[in-house]
């Protein structure tokens, strides 16, 4: 297969999407994969990313921290520190100067600690305000 290629898909009656066979061998997509999809509504495109394994403990993290400079920072090496894969994330400054949020999607296959724990060290570091763990 090229670098790029393209093929016409069909969606079925339940919204779904069938991607083609050689594409998912060409980009290791097998069943149980976690695919990111996003959509460009402005453009009217969607991407599909693969970006976690069958088998990856996959978790949305939530904080609210300070908005202030190095703020994030002190949540990134807390949660670095535990051995936590950073996947994707977002940042919003809700009250500028006061109050920021974060929202990551994380892999905690080799996490030191259990998301409960995660969330108490985040807390108790004074990394974040609050700070919520759920699973994918």
């Amino acid at each position: 297969m090229n670098t790029s290629s393209s093929e016409i898909a069909k969606i079925d009656g339940k919204g779904r999407l069938l991607v083609p066979q050689a594409f998912r061998e060409v980009l290791s997509i097998k069943d149980g994969s976690h695919v990111l999809v996003s959509v460009n509504s402005e453009k009217k495109y969607l991407t599909i990313l693969p970006f976690a394994a069958a088998g990856d403990d996959l978790h949305i993290v939530h904080v609210t921290l300070s908005d202030a400079p190095g703020s994030l920072m002190r949540v990134l090496t807390v949660l670095a520190r535990q051995g936590v894969d950073l996947i994707q994330s977002e940042s919003l400054s809700s009250d500028r100067g006061r109050v920021a949020t974060w929202k990551a999607l994380v892999d905690l296959s080799s996490c030191k600690a259990k998301p409960t724990q995660l969330r108490a060290i985040l807390i108790r570091e004074k990394a974040a305000k609050n700070a919520a763990i759920e699973k994918v």
